[in-house]
C-alpha cells in the first residue's frame, strides 16, 4: 500500500511538473518587450538641448520610451557620450525607457556587431545604461550579412537580450524578399520595427492612407517572415503629419493587435498635435 502511494505521489508530482512545463513562456516568449508602450524617435543630429524639459514635456503627455540613436557605421560606438548621459540621467529619473539605435551598414557586419556590443555594455559616470538597443537595417540587407552581424551580438548578448532591428516597410519595392532577407532577420532578432513612412505618397496624406499603409506593413511583414506570432513595434511617419494620419496609423496598430507598442519619427521635432495623440490613444494588443 505505501508503495502504491509513492508511486502515484510521484505521478502526481511528474503530471505538475509537466503542466508547469507546458505553461511556461518559450525562450523569445520571456524575453522583455522593451519596446511595448509610447516612443518618440531622436536622430544623432537632433539630441534636445535641455533633456530635462524635453523629457518632463514628453512624461507629461503619457510617452514611456525614447529612442535615441547613438551611432552610424561610421562613427564611434557612442558617438556622444556626454549628451548621451544627460539624455539617459533625465530619462530615467521619470521613468522614461531610452532605447539607442545605430545605423548599421552591415558592409563590415563583425565590426558593426563589435560596436554594437559596446554600446550594451556601455555605461554613464553613475553607472547607468541603455535600456535596450536597435539596429537600422537598410544598406547592405542579404541574409549572409545580416546572419552574421546578429549572431556575433547574440553570442556575446546571451539568449535573453531582446534584439530589435528598424526595417523598411515591407510594402516599399526594395523591401521585397529578393533584396531585404525578411526571413533571416525574423529568425535573428527578437522584435521587427518598420519604418511605416507614408508621407512621401502624397495619395496617402489621410486617415485611410495611413491606416491602409500601415495595414499593409502589418500583413506582409508577417507574410514575408512567415510568422503570425512576429514581435512588431511599429515606427509612425512624424514627417509633417496630419492629426488625421496620426490617428490612422494608431487605428491599424489597435486593428491588427499590434504586440510591441508604437511610436513616431518625427521631423526634427515632434509636433505638439502628434504626442498628444499618441500619449493619448488606448490601442488593444494581444
Amino acid at each position: 500500500m505505501q508503495i502504491r502511494n509513492m508511486k502515484i505521489k510521484l505521478l502526481f508530482n511528474l503530471i505538475i511538473i509537466l503542466i508547469i512545463s507546458f505553461l511556461a513562456p518559450t525562450g523569445s516568449e520571456a524575453k522583455s518587450l522593451i519596446t511595448d508602450g509610447k516612443g518618440i524617435w531622436i536622430n544623432i543630429w537632433n539630441y534636445p538641448s535641455n533633456p530635462a524639459i524635453y523629457c518632463e514635456q514628453l512624461k507629461s503627455k503619457g510617452i514611456d520610451t525614447i529612442y535615441l540613436q547613438i551611432s552610424r557605421s561610421n562613427t564611434p560606438a557612442i558617438k556622444e557620450p556626454a549628451k548621451l548621459n544627460k539624455m539617459i540621467k533625465a530619462a530615467h529619473e521619470r521613468n522614461i525607457n531610452v532605447i539607442g539605435w545605430t545605423y548599421s551598414f552591415l558592409k563590415d557586419p563583425i565590426s558593426d556587431a563589435r560596436k554594437f556590443i559596446q554600446a550594451v555594455n556601455y555605461r554613464t559616470p553613475d553607472g547607468d545604461k541603455l535600456d535596450g538597443l536597435a539596429a537600422d537595417i537598410e544598406e547592405v540587407t542579404n541574409a549572409r550579412s545580416i546572419e552574421t552581424f546578429a549572431k556575433v551580438i547574440r553570442k556575446s548578448v546571451g539568449p535573453k537580450y531582446p534584439l530589435i532591428a528598424i526595417t523598411f516597410s515591407p510594402v516599399l519595392k526594395r523591401a521585397n524578399p529578393a533584396h531585404y532577407a525578411w526571413k533571416t532577420v525574423a529568425n535573428n532578432f527578437d522584435i521587427i520595427a518598420p519604418m511605416t513612412y507614408w508621407h512621401g505618397f502624397v495619395k496617402l496624406r489621410s486617415e485611410k492612407g495611413a491606416y491602409d499603409y500601415t495595414s499593409q506593413t502589418i500583413s506582409k511583414l508577417k507574410e514575408y517572415t512567415q510568422k503570425d506570432d512576429l514581435k512588431i513595434h511599429l515606427i509612425g511617419d512624424g514627417q509633417k503629419t496630419s492629426k488625421e494620419e496620426i490617428i490612422g496609423f494608431l487605428k491599424a496598430a489597435s486593428d491588427h493587435k499590434v504586440n510591441a507598442g508604437v511610436s513616431l519619427y518625427p521631423w526634427y521635432t515632434p509636433k505638439k498635435h502628434q504626442v498628444e495623440i499618441l500619449g493619448n490613444f488606448d490601442f488593444k494588443k494581444n
